[in-house]
């Protein structure tokens, strides 16, 4: 029930409370980061360094990722060139790849052992690294480089987009007072495609940010791995919090700069729909140059971890991949059907909560923890669920001298929470769109024939919604999938996913034994880019 206060609503409780669960992790982790009884300073000592170098990698991905993205995007929407059409919806395919698979792969692929320096040292006749140079891939530039080709599609969707809704009359007008291509994209595209830019490189960098499996691959002492370090390696959970503050802060800076560069976006993505963006045929060394460039920028960001998966799954294929593979997909279905329905269900409950303004706006609150590196959210819920099965084991104990031990923290309850915590932005979003779009009407229609409560939840609501439940459900699915920090964390002791499996043999140099598993990952990672691709091109 909804008070007033002033003329003004409040929220209900049931947003209150949603927002309570949803912010649990981030709480208690800065309540921990203001007590510095047991942290020892090591927060302070490490803090410089990861700083430092986490800073050093997102303004090197931000940078590569958007040079390429920009460039990808007015190229395919600028011009006509053999295998547009193709690249135009390909060019995204990098994001079906987790980071941490292109960091195995590439080092796979391009370190002493890998097929590229065997056919080096076949031409020139060299036996050990000595006898020849070649770029260490296992370094913080071989992770900017590898981060940034999976990462670019940030940058290159949000500026297609900016691009294919901008009016034909301005490149038109640029071309009239004698601009060429070139001059064009500097003086015109370039400035009026900031806003676009800005997103892209900001949603890229906050991957980096989450980013746990690749940097530790690659030696890079982020924030996220130094945190997990911190608490796995030290026990030190008063150190972590500190640095997970830290991250949720750097967090807060990237979102208020992608807010900033979006809040003028609105009046320039207008357009006349009569005057469409033109494009202009390429010809020789210029068309040549285009379709090379696209080709390449897909073979590194798809091709090359795609295919190296293929080799290595295809060569070690046997009953111990197949049977590892089936374990451990069967455990990571579970998991994901289990995580996807309970975030579709509280993604549900907070459309249909969040419609005052002051709910809806505790409800955009509880929905970032998408944008909360998993490390953080595992990290803020494991003492907060630990001491809760403290006290219930003591009030059990007390009551009937019966001790159940761990039901919430190390358990499946733990995992499904902050699955919710991580994906609820994923499924709110969704589903909330729908209800707009659906309106209220047709509840109404049934209100009036006399279907009400349940019947009017199953019979009307639910049936209407059933598409975009069905998309956020499967979209929430493969995120779990995927995710890989939040489970190393709080997975019950073993319990193993395709993810974790990937990572483990990974991190002893037995990733080829592992291969099918991440190749099933991708495969898996694929249906979003699809459903988002074929939701584009309708649209």
């Amino acid at each position: 029930m909804k008070s007033e206060t002033g003329g003004r609503k409040l929220p209900p409780v049931s947003a209150i409370l949603l927002l309570a669960l949803m912010g649990l992790p981030i709480l208690w982790l800065a309540l921990a980061a203001l007590d510095t009884t047991g942290a020892g300073g090591l927060a302070a000592a490490m803090l410089p360094t990861a700083l430092r170098e986490t800073a050093t990698l997102m303004a090197w991905v931000g940078l590569i990722t958007g040079v390429l993205g920009l460039l990808s995007a007015w190229l395919v929407t600028h011009f006509d060139f053999p295998g547009r059409r193709i690249f135009e919806w390909a060019l995204v395919l990098p994001l079906a790849i987790p980071t941490y698979l292109a960091a195995y792969t590439y080092v796979e692929f391009l370190d002493f052992t890998g097929p590229i320096q065997q056919a080096l040292r076949a031409v020139i006749g060299g036996e050990t690294i000595k006898d020849y140079w070649f770029p260490q891939i296992k370094s913080p530039s071989g992770a900017a480089f590898v981060l940034s080709m999976v990462l670019y599609p940030y940058v290159y969707a949000s500026c297609r987009a900016f691009f294919v809704m901008q009016s034909g009359s301005i490149s038109a007008a640029a071309r009239t007072l004698g601009a060429g291509g070139f001059r064009a994209f500097f003086s015109v595209t370039l400035p009026l495609s900031r806003p676009a830019l800005v997103v892209g490189i900001t949603l890229a960098m906050m991957e980096v940010v989450n980013d746990l499996g690749a940097v530790q691959y690659f030696g890079v002492n982020s924030l996220t791995a130094v945190i997990y370090s911190t608490w796995i390696n030290r026990s030190n959970f008063g150190g972590a919090a500190q640095l997970a503050v830290m991250i949720v802060l750097i967090i807060g800076l990237l979102i208020l700069l992608e807010q900033w560069a979006r809040r003028d976006r609105v009046y320039a993505l207008h357009r006349d729909s009569r005057v469409a963006p033109p494009r202009e045929q390429l010809v020789g060394a210029e068309r040549a140059l285009a379709v090379g460039f696209c080709t390449v920028l897909l073979l590194l960001g798809f091709g090359v971890p795609v295919g190296e998966l293929l080799v290595l799954a295809i060569r070690n294929l046997g009953p111990d991949a197949f049977g590892l593979t089936v374990n451990a997909g069967l455990t990571t279905v579970t998991l994901a059907s289990l995580g996807a329905l309970m975030t579709v269900i509280v993604g549900l409950a907070a459309a249909r909560i969040g419609k005052s303004r002051a709910a809806h706006g505790l409800i955009r609150i509880a929905t970032l923890g998408y944008a909360i590196p998993g490390t953080v959210l595992a990290l803020g819920l494991l003492q907060p669920l630990g001491q809760a099965d403290l006290w219930f084991n003591r009030m059990t104990v007390a009551v009937a001298n019966w001790r159940p031990g761990l039901i919430l923290s190390g358990s499946i309850a733990a995992l499904l929470y902050v699955y919710a915590i991580r994906f609820l932005a994923v499924s709110h979003s969704t589903i909330d769109a729908a209800m707009k779009k659906r309106g209220d009407t047709m509840l109404d229609a049934g209100r009036v024939l006399g279907v009400t409560g349940w019947r009017l939840l199953f019979r009307v609501d639910l049936p209407t919604l059933s598409p975009a439940l069905l998309t956020a459900a499967t979209l929430v699915f493969v995120e779990i999938v995927k995710e890989l920090p939040a489970t190393l964390l709080l997975r019950p002791l073993g319990v193993e996913t395709l993810a974790t499996v990937v990572y483990a043999r990974a991190n002893v140099s037995l990733f080829t034994e592992s291969a099918l598993p991440a190749l099933t990952i991708v495969l898996v990672g694929l249906v979003p880019v699809i459903l988002s691709t074929r939701f584009s091109d309708r649209r």
